[in-house]
């Protein structure tokens, strides 16, 4: 099989949905405290965006497959699914009125941030190649 079976691998998955996840509610609960409703709706809708589509991408990468050549496949398709489910989210959310631009897009770059963060912070520190003994 070539999905990955290795739970440090399906831990870290969730680790970056969850935090993606506390993110999203994080930025809305400073964005309803600091400028109301519409800003903390806004922060839930961006980061919710990124939630859905790397959850998305996250079940599709994660499959079991037999073949090599098809888990590349799904990668591909995954992707290009992740990135329409983006663009479809964000359409949907534009054409309301009640749209604060800045907690929107803050938000959804928290998780796209968060996306790259947590596998850095989570990663074990390895030895320098370099030493000598």
């Amino acid at each position: 099989m070539s999905a990955p079976r290795d739970p440090h691998i399906l831990r870290l998955a969730q680790r970056i949905l969850v935090w993606q996840s506390v993110a999203t509610l994080g930025i809305a609960a400073c964005c309803a405290a600091a400028f109301g409703r519409a800003a903390a709706v806004s922060a839930l809708a961006g980061g919710s965006i990124g939630v859905v589509a790397n959850l998305y991408m996250t079940i599709a990468a994660l499959r079991v497959v037999g073949d090599p050549g098809l888990a590349l496949g799904r990668l591909y398709v995954g992707q290009f699914v992740k990135v329409l489910l983006t663009v479809a989210m964000f359409y949907a959310v534009a054409r309301q009125a009640w749209v604060v631009w800045p907690a929107l897009i803050g938000s959804y770059i928290a998780t796209l941030v968060v996306f790259w963060l947590v596998p850095a912070l989570g990663s074990r520190r390895l030895p320098p190649r370099s030493r000598t003994n």
